[in-house]
């Protein structure tokens, strides 16, 4: 169903915007929140034009959307319905996933008054012809015309699905206006540039107040057409209908479908500032809007990622609070976004660049009462969930506390093991096979257990994992190496986070053990000694300072001048179990021991 790009009373535009109301075909959605369900999938592509999915990445592509759409249906965000579903750029593999997606919309388990974005991957002028034939179907004939697409010429769109109130289907399809850098280097096929936005409209449920909502694909965000951004072009024709109307309208979520390797690159972070001065298009009521980033993942799987990923959510209002360390998302900073931290701006971005399925409630800020009853987080419930054949505690179907993201990431680092610091020596393949228990071990330890296990490891550290840096990763490393060598020893620890990081049995009885860094043994000590825990027993604390150097006994702490090592906790003198040994005569025994009995014998010595 082909939509004219010319508005009536208005000049031909190098950028035309289509109003589209669906308010008016039965979409209405609620004024004080939405359920919102955000794919990051990871993709890779054939570097030809069009630039499609690899074909061994196709069948998983497909059930991703499955899994995205499973996960939209739950609503594990607490709405009662998943009002925008959104696919990044190029993320759907082409007619098969337009198709998996409709006829899950189509059928009657789907909820009406709801909207699915998505990017397709590239198309050919054939590919987009057969698209745009799709029954429900829209799209600009003038300005994404097929005669205006030549056959040397491919295209990036995206479409917007409503599903309306009489539980039919339509959908709407915008092509990519301004393309990337890697669009731009043309080997036999050009990217086709569109010339249109599609900007929805629409009622408040039980109101008459409107609600308006667009999507631009990646580089249009800060694409430029005629010495003019995309979005200006965007605010300008809403400005216009605002002024014939003597009103204000609002833009209540600006959606950009990314495919971006530096989402936090100051060409983007750049145009946030601009794009909410109240100053500029004062019609345009932007103080509520909601900037949704949604990007790809730069992993296959959950992990730390240098690229892609950090799909985040933005408002220029100041009636949201900062995210300090909450589950899920952060408050964006110098470490996530260096040189561009966004600070005038509440900015939710999602910890997890690997593939995951982001799943939260963004609260509306035009919807809370005002003053400081009206003070929330611009998100809640935000869950995030796994792809088909991932099971991984960042990705558990629920909350993921900072800490769990952080030590998980951590974890993933191989060369945290032993065995690849010294792949030459006796005990290597053992310290390696121990490293992996004490990953798999501490991997689905409790967050407040994880804490705690990095907090006793590391003196003086805050216990927002989201400020953790180089000092806490080494203290991690610490902690995996000590028990590598216990283990290959003959000693396996049992990790709990209980006070002590983990248990190990000298016959008959039980040790707790605390690996800890710092600047010096001293500071370990006194560390350790401000933390000890409250149980029975002896405690092994092996410390390393910047130096690596061993333990003196001559540095025995004022509290405990005169107390000498016993099997038992005595209360009143509180160090008198504890056994102190340096991390270098725990290496040295590593290094010198020729396989496990000797290390064992090795160890013994030390710790008796």
């Amino acid at each position: 169903m082909p939509e004219s790009a010319e508005k009536d009373g208005k000049e031909r535009r190098l950028v035309r915007v289509i109003e589209i109301d669906i308010g008016q075909l039965g979409v209405r959605l609620p004024r004080g929140e939405v359920g919102m369900v955000i794919a990051q999938p990871y993709v890779d592509f054939v570097h030809l034009e069009p630039f499609p999915l690899l074909p061994e990445l196709r069948d998983a592509a497909l059930a991703g959307i499955d899994a995205t759409l499973a996960v939209a249906l739950k609503c594990a965000h607490g709405a009662e319905r998943t009002h925008f579903t959104i696919f990044p750029e190029c993320t759907l593999p082409g007619l098969a996933g337009f198709d998996r997606i409709t006829a899950a919309m189509a059928d009657g388990s789907w909820p009406t008054g709801t909207v699915v974005i998505g990017g397709l991957e590239g198309l050919t002028r054939t590919q987009f012809g057969e698209l745009v034939q799709r029954p429900g179907t829209t799209y600009d004939e003038v300005g994404s015309s097929l005669d205006r697409v030549r056959e040397d010429q491919w295209v990036n769109c995206c479409v917007t699905w409503a599903k309306l109130e009489s539980g039919e289907v339509r959908c709407w399809i915008q092509t990519k206006i301004e393309p990337a850098g890697v669009e731009l280097q043309v080997n036999h096929q050009s990217m086709f540039k569109g010339q249109s936005v599609f900007l929805f409209k629409g009622k408040y449920v039980d109101t008459h107040a409107p609600y308006q909502f667009a999507t631009l694909i990646c580089y249009d965000w800060i694409g430029v057409r005629d010495q003019r951004r995309v979005w200006e072009w965007l605010l300008q024709d809403i400005e216009q209908t605002a002024a014939a109307k003597e009103a204000q309208l609002p833009l209540t979520w600006l959606f950009v479908a990314q495919c971006n390797p530096g989402p936090s690159h100051a060409s983007f972070m750049s145009q946030i500032q601009p794009f909410f001065n109240p100053v500029q298009f004062p019609g345009v009521l932007r103080e509520g809007t909601c900037l949704v980033m949604a990007n790809v993942a730069g992993n296959a799987a959950p992990g730390m990622a240098k690229q892609y990923g950090q799909t985040a959510v933005i408002f220029a209002t100041d009636r949201f609070m900062k995210p300090e360390s909450m589950p899920t998302y952060c408050a964006g900073g110098e470490f996530q976004r260096p040189g561009n931290p966004l600070e005038n701006f509440k900015d939710a971005v999602f910890r997890e660049r690997g593939a995951c399925i982001h799943s939260f409630r963004q609260l509306n800020p035009s919807g809370l009462p005002p003053g400081a009853a009206g003070k929330r987080f611009a998100l809640a419930d935000a869950t995030v969930h796994p792809f088909p054949g991932t099971k991984d505690p960042r990705t558990p179907a629920g909350l993921v506390p900072a800490v769990v993201k952080w030590i998980n990431d951590e974890l993933d680092d191989s060369e945290k093991s032993l065995e690849a610091k010294y792949p030459g020596l006796p005990l290597a393949g053992a310290a390696g096979a121990a490293h992996q228990r004490s990953v798999n071990a501490l991997r689905w330890l409790p967050p407040d257990a994880l804490s705690k296990t990095v907090l006793v490891a590391t003196p003086g550290t805050e216990s927002a994992p989201d400020k953790w840096r180089s000092t806490q990763s080494h203290a991690v490393k610490h902690v995996l190496h000590t028990f590598s060598i216990l283990e290959a020893a003959q000693y396996p620890a049992t990790f709990h986070g209980n006070g002590s990081q983990a248990t190990i049995m000298k016959g008959d009885v039980s040790v707790e053990v605390i690996a800890v860094i710092g600047r010096s043994h001293e500071e370990c000590d006194k560390h350790v000694l401000n933390q000890l825990p409250d149980h029975r027993g002896q405690l092994l604390l092996v410390s390393r300072d910047e130096d690596n150097t061993s333990w003196n006994p001559r540095m025995r702490t004022l509290f405990d001048q005169a107390a000498e090592p016993t099997e038992e906790l005595n209360f009143t003198d509180p160090t008198s179990a504890v056994i102190r040994i340096g991390y270098q005569d725990f290496l040295k025994a590593y290094q010198d021991a020729v396989n496990e009995e000797a290390l064992r014998e090795a160890i013994d010595a030390a710790i008796s």
